[in-house]
């Protein structure tokens, strides 16, 4: 029998930021395989957008471009919450493996976000610099060129709030902490970049955007494994989209 069960223990503190892990340490390894992953970004990404286009197919004649896009939007995020909700019941909760649990101050987690998001935006323009001084900068090819402002406006609010939370959770969350498993960590950013890139094909034709597509996908994958967190990389790609909004918004008026 323990003679000192009868004091009273204090509560231990939270440790301060000090004494927390370093940036880099790894990240828990998530319950669900690589198999897992490719089977739910191929029905993400290419089986459920095309069965959900061919049920718009039928409803197209009464629908205008506005609400076609709406509803593809919405779509594709219900797919999406689907296969949430699918890993959430088979593998219990997966919150901490995709890096959704704040375990410091919310002020480490401001002060990372406003340094990943200057350093994109540095390293963006300066990539436009470099295009510019080699002779190889073309004009803006902006997408959805002939639709209409409701149109537009439609993209931008799914492009700003929905995209950003949604591709961080696949990347950076779902397809970075497999890859995790299996390789080292600056090869899983590599990989999980490669992926990212590879799913924008929609950039295939602009080498300039997709050299652009390739920074974000890697930066925001380093501040993944620096903060153990995808906040950071949700916010400044919330910031990136919301400012290509903003210009192909302008474009169009």
């Amino acid at each position: 029998m323990d003679p000192f069960s009868s004091i009273p223990r204090p509560e231990m503190p939270s440790p301060p930021l000090a004494e927390l892990p370093p940036h880099g340490s790894s990240p828990l390894s998530p319950p669900w395989t690589l198999y897992t992953v490719a089977v739910s970004l191929t029905s993400g990404y290419i089986l459920i957008p095309l069965l959900a286009s061919q049920c718009l197919l039928l409803i197209n004649p009464f629908l205008d471009g506005t609400a076609q896009l709406f509803c593809q939007q919405s779509l594709t995020l219900l797919a999406w919450l689907s296969i949430f909700v699918f890993l959430r019941f088979r593998y219990g909760a997966f919150r901490p493996y995709i890096g959704l649990n704040l375990t410091r101050p919310k002020a480490y987690y401001a002060w990372e976000t406003v340094r990943l998001t200057l350093i994109t935006a540095s390293l963006l323009v300066g990539l436009n610099l470099l295009w510019t001084v080699l002779g190889k900068q073309t004009a803006v090819k902006l997408p959805y060129a002939g639709a209409s402002h409701a149109e537009l406006l439609v993209l931008s609010l799914f492009a700003v709030f929905m995209a950003p939370v949604l591709e961080e959770v696949i990347f950076r969350g779902l397809v970075q902490s497999t890859f995790h498993k299996l390789y080292s960590p600056l090869m899983s950013v590599f990989m999980t970049s490669l992926v990212f890139l590879v799913l924008h094909g929609n950039y295939f034709q602009d080498f300039q955007a997709l050299s652009q597509v390739m920074i974000l996908g890697f930066c925001f994958g380093l501040w993944r494994e620096r903060t153990q967190s995808i906040l950071p990389g949700i916010m400044a790609h919330l910031f990136n989209n919301a400012l290509a909004s903003i210009v192909l918004l302008w474009h169009a008026s």
